[in-house]
C-alpha cells in the first residue's frame, strides 16, 4: 500500500483515471515519504493535466488526505454501521472455539453520510462484477447487510462471513444455508457468537487430528495437515531454484534472479535491512521506530477533547545515555535527520528506550488546521510526524534497476522501522525554520474550526453542556 501513490504517479505498472483511499491518510501518517508523495498528489504532465488525473477519498473525518481529493465520499463512524469481526477475516476467537461477532448502529448516519461497506457493494453491482450480479445482470446484493448474509464461499458451501445462526430456521451453527435474520439474532445475543469445542479439540490445535478435521470440514482450513513451524521451507527453495534456472515452467525476470536467490534462502538467517546496507551507520547510528498510540485508529481521535489530554503532542524518546552523548538534555529541542529528509521536536528521556533505538507515537504530529484543530494546534505546533524521514523507495544496486520498494524482499512488508538517524540539539528559536504545509482550510458546509472551549475541555468542570446546547441547532442548519 505505502507504494500506491508513488505507482500511481509513475505510471507503474500502467497510467491510471482514477485513484480511491479508503480511510487511508496517505498524505500523512499512512505514507513514507510525506513531502514528496504530497508533491506528486498535484504533480502536473507537460500538458498540465495531473498526473493522478481523479482523486476520491472515503472518510469520516477531515484527514490531510482529504485536502487533495476532488471528491470526498463522507463515510460513517463505527457508531453509525454495520461491520463484522469474521472468521473469514480476523475474528475474535477465544482459546475453547472460535467466536465471531458484529457491530449493530446506534445512531443513524449523520447528514450524507454512507458506510463505505455499502458504497463497494454498489460499486460492484454497477461495474457488473460477477460475484455482485445475477446471471441476468441485475445486483446480487441491496447492501452490505443482504452481502454478509447471503455470501457464500462457494456456491452451497453453507461457509459464510457469520458463522452463528445459519440455516433458513438459524439454528445451525458455524455452516449452514443463509439465515434471512441472522443480523437480527446476533443482536439478541450481546453481538457474539461462540462455538466452544469439546475437551478433546482444544489442546495442540497445530498438530490435533481431531481439530484439524473439525476445521477442514467447516470450511476453516483447505485441508487437516498439521501446520508446524518450517525450519527448512520448501517453498522458498522453489522460488530458488527457479531464479537458478534448475525448474521447469515460470522463472522470475532475470534482473530480479539474483535477489531471490541471495534472499529466498529456505533456512533462517540473519541480514541487515535494505535501508541500512545503503546507510551511511556511522553518520546514522540510530535506529528510529514509531508506535501508533492506542487511543487513535487513522489518525482518528484528534479531535477527541479528553484524549488530547493524553495525547496532544509528541516527543522523541530517547535513552538518557545516547542523549547525553549528543550533548541533549531532558526536554532539549533537537533536530532528527535521516538520508531522507529532518525533522525538529523535542526529546525525552526514558530508560525503557535501547540505547540504539529512539522512538515516538505515530499520527500525533498534524498538519495544521486538519481534523479541524486550530492551525496552532499543540500537534501541529509542538507534534511531529517521523515520516518524514522514511523512503518508500530505495536505490538499486544492480544495473538495469531504477528503484526497489523499500520493503521486505521476501514478505513485502514495509520497512517502516530501518529507517537510521542522528541527533543534535537547536535553540528553540529556531523551530520557525521548519518547513510546514500550508494550513488547511475548512471544508465546504462544515462548522468551522472548533472552539477552544470544547477542543480544551476538562471532564468534571461543568462548563460545556450548556454551550453545546445553545450550539446544536447551529451545528444542524449548517
Amino acid at each position: 500500500m505505502h507504494n500506491v501513490i508513488t505507482n500511481a504517479w509513475r505510471g507503474d505498472p500502467y497510467s491510471i483515471d482514477t485513484l480511491l483511499i479508503f480511510m487511508s491518510n496517505m498524505a500523512w501518517n499512512s505514507t513514507m515519504n510525506t513531502q514528496k508523495v504530497r508533491e506528486m498528489l498535484v504533480d502536473k504532465s507537460p500538458d498540465g493535466h495531473y498526473k493522478i488525473p481523479f482523486l476520491v477519498v472515503c472518510d469520516a473525518f477531515q484527514s490531510e488526505m482529504t485536502a487533495f481529493a476532488d471528491l470526498i465520499l463522507p463515510d460513517t463512524t463505527y457508531l453509525e454501521r454495520h461491520d463484522v469481526m469474521s472468521m473469514l477475516d480476523r475474528p475474535i476467537s477465544e482459546y475453547d472455539g472460535p467466536v465471531d461477532s458484529v457491530r449493530i448502529p446506534v445512531l443513524p448516519p449523520t447528514g450524507e453520510c454512507k458506510p463505505f461497506q455499502d458504497v463497494l457493494i454498489e460499486l460492484g453491482s454497477r461495474l457488473k462484477l460477477p460475484a455482485f450480479t445475477t446471471e441476468q445482470g441485475e445486483a446480487r446484493y441491496s447492501d452490505y447487510c443482504d452481502f454478509i448474509t447471503n455470501y457464500q464461499t462457494a456456491p452451497s458451501s453453507g461457509v459464510g462471513f457469520l458463522m452463528g445462526w445459519r440455516g433458513k430456521d438459524g439454528k445451525s451453527g458455524l455452516r449452514g444455508e443463509p439465515n434471512p435474520n441472522q443480523w437480527r439474532q446476533y443482536a439478541e445475543n450481546n453481538c457474539y457468537y461462540h462455538h466452544k469445542l469439546p475437551p478433546g479439540q482444544q489442546f495442540m490445535r497445530n498438530c490435533n487430528s481431531h481439530y484439524l478435521d473439525f476445521a477442514k470440514d467447516m470450511g476453516f482450513r483447505a485441508d487437516s495437515a498439521p501446520a508446524l513451524i518450517q525450519i527448512y521451507s520448501e517453498v522458498l527453495q522453489k522460488f530458488r531454484l527457479a531464479a537458478l534456472g534448475q525448474t521447469e515452467g515460470r522463472r522470475p525476470p532475470a534482473r530480479l534472479a539474483q535477489r531471490i536467490v541471495e534472499y529466498f534462502d529456505p533456512l533462517p538467517f540473519w541480514y541487515p535491512s535494505l535501508e541500512s546496507q545503503q546507510t551511511d551507520n556511522s553518520r546514522y547510528p540510530l535506529f528510529a521506530v514509531t508506535q501508533r498510540p492506542m487511543a487513535m485508529y487513522h489518525s482518528w481521535d484528534s479531535q477527541n477533547a479528553w484524549l488530547r489530554q493524553i495525547h496532544g503532542e509528541n516527543p522523541l524518546y530517547i535513552h538518557p545515555a545516547t542523549a547525553e552523548h549528543n550533548g541533549i538534555r531532558d526536554g532539549d529541542w533537537i533536530l532528527v535527520e535521516s538520508q531522507w529528509g529532518q525533522v525538529r521536536c523535542q526529546a525525552r528521556y526514558s530508560e525503557a528506550v535501547n540505547p540504539n533505538t529512539v522512538w515516538t507515537w505515530n499520527a500525533i504530529g498534524k498538519a495544521p488546521g486538519a481534523w479541524l484543530l486550530s492551525k496552532d494546534a499543540s500537534e501541529a505546533s509542538r507534534g511531529f510526524l517521523l515520516n518524514h524521514l522514511i523512503s518508500e523507495e530505495l536505490p538499486a544496486c544492480e544495473q538495469g534497476v531504477t528503484h526497489y520498494s523499500n520493503s521486505d524482499p521476501i514478505t513485502g512488508q514495509a520497512g517502516w522501522y530501518d529507517v537510521k538517524v542522528r541527533l543534535s540539539p537547536v535553540c528553540k528559536d529556531e523551530l520557525s525554520t521548519q518547513a510546514r504545509p500550508s494550513a488547511m482550510q475548512p471544508l465546504p458546509g462544515t462548522v468551522g474550526v472548533l472552539d477552544p472551549r470544547v477542543q480544551g475541555y476538562r471532564a468534571g468542570q461543568g462548563i460545556f453542556s450548556g454551550w453545546l446546547k445553545r450550539m446544536m441547532p447551529v451545528q444542524r442548519k449548517s
